[in-house]
C-alpha cells in the first residue's frame, strides 16, 4: 500500500470538488443503485435485487437493480427537473473490465453538465479544470482540437469520410493496414481496428513523445454517440468529444440529444446490439425519455478521476491509487 498515492488520490479529489464550487456548480450526489441502468452495448452493470416488506398499505416485492455505470440518467434528469450547473463525483461500478492498468471494477467518475451549451464549453471547462487541478500535466500550450477525420489522415493516412456506413469500402481499408476482418465486424468494429492501433496511441503525445499534449478529438461517426445531437452541418457526424493525455483517455462528452423519439430509437438499436452480442437486456427507461425534452441543450462530460492521478503521480496501474486493490478484495 502506498500511502502517499492515497493521499494524493484524496488531495486531487479536494481539488476538484472546490474547482466546481469556486464556478457555481452544485453537487448532486446521485442514486447509486438503479432499477433501470444504460444500455450501452459495451458496458456491462453489476446487478442484484432490492426487496420490499410488506407494510404500510404496500405488499412485498422483489426488484431487479444495477449499480451505475455513469450517473448519466439521474443528471440529466436532474437538468430536465430545471438544475443548472451541476456535477456529480463519487463511485460507479462496471463489471466485466480488466482487473490491472486502467480499468478497475469500481472507480472515481467525474460527470458534469450546464444547460444552453454545447462542446466549446465542455472544451473550456475540461481545460480549466486540468489546469486547476493538475498543471504538471496540463502543459504550457493549448489544448490541441482535432476532429476523428483529422486524426484518421493525420496518422493513420485514411480519408474516412467517403468511407462512412460503406462496409466494404472500409473492410478493404482495414486490410490494407494489415488488421483481419471477418464477417461480423460491423463498419465501427472495423473503423476500431485501426483506430486503436494507429491513431489513439499517438493523440495524447507530441510528435517525439516526449512530452504530453492534452488532445479533444470530437465529431464522431454518429453511429459511435448514442447519446449526443448530430452535427447540424453534417448529420454523418455527432456532437462527442474525448479528452486524451499520454496514453490514457480521461473524458468522454456530448452536446446532448434531447429528442426523445430519437432517442428511444437509439436506445433500441443499442438493446438489439446487446441482444445480438448475447447479453442481459432490461426495459427502456421511459421516465428518462419523458423528462428529455425539458433537459434542452445541454452539454456534458464524464472524467475519470484515477486516471487524471495516474498522470499526475506517473503510475501505469489503477490499483497503486486503490486504499485496498481489486485484487486484495476478491482473491484469496
Amino acid at each position: 500500500m502506498n500511502t502517499e498515492l492515497i493521499r494524493l488520490r484524496s488531495d486531487v479529489v479536494k481539488r476538484i470538488r472546490r474547482f466546481f464550487d469556486d464556478q457555481g456548480f452544485t453537487e448532486m450526489l446521485t442514486p447509486r443503485l438503479v432499477g433501470l441502468p444504460g444500455q450501452e452495448p459495451y458496458l456491462d452493470p453489476m446487478w442484484t435485487e432490492v426487496h420490499r416488506v410488506a407494510g404500510g398499505g404496500v405488499q412485498a416485492g422483489t426488484f431487479p437493480a444495477a449499480l451505475i455505470t455513469s450517473p448519466e440518467y439521474a443528471m440529466k434528469k436532474l437538468l430536465a427537473a430545471g438544475f443548472d450547473k451541476i456535477y456529480d463525483l463519487g463511485p460507479c461500478f462496471r463489471d466485466g473490465e480488466p482487473w490491472d492498468g486502467t480499468h478497475d471494477p469500481e472507480f472515481l467518475l467525474l460527470e458534469w453538465y450546464r444547460r444552453d451549451a454545447g462542446l466549446e464549453a465542455l472544451f473550456q471547462d475540461t481545460e480549466a479544470l486540468v489546469r486547476a487541478v493538475a498543471p504538471e500535466v496540463a502543459g504550457a500550450a493549448a489544448f490541441r482540437r482535432l476532429t476523428v477525420s483529422e486524426a484518421m489522415k493525420q496518422y493513420a493516412h485514411v480519408d474516412m469520410e467517403p468511407l462512412i456506413a460503406d462496409r466494404e469500402a472500409m473492410a478493404d481499408v482495414a486490410r490494407a493496414h494489415g488488421q483481419t476482418v471477418t464477417d461480423a465486424d460491423t463498419w465501427d468494429d472495423l473503423f476500431f481496428k485501426i483506430f486503436l492501433t494507429e491513431v489513439e496511441p499517438k493523440l495524447g503525445w507530441n510528435d517525439q513523445k516526449t512530452a504530453f499534449q492534452p488532445t479533444f478529438l470530437y465529431n464522431y461517426p454518429a453511429s459511435m454517440a448514442a447519446l449526443a445531437r448530430k452535427d447540424p452541418n453534417d448529420p454523418r457526424f455527432a456532437l462527442r468529444t474525448e479528452l486524451y493525455i499520454g496514453d490514457l483517455e480521461l473524458a468522454n462528452g456530448f452536446a446532448e440529444l434531447c429528442d426523445a423519439n430519437e432517442q428511444r430509437a437509439r436506445f433500441l438499436e443499442e438493446r438489439a446490439m446487446r441482444a445480438s452480442l448475447g447479453k442481459h437486456t432490461w426495459p427502456l427507461d421511459e421516465r428518462f425519455l419523458e423528462a428529455l425534452p425539458a433537459m434542452g441543450d445541454a452539454a456534458g462530460i464524464a472524467f475519470g478521476v484515477d486516471r487524471l492521478v495516474m498522470l499526475i503521480a506517473g503510475v501505469l496501474s489503477i490499483s497503486e491509487l486503490m486504499p485496498i486493490p481489486v485484487r486484495e478484495r476478491f482473491l484469496p
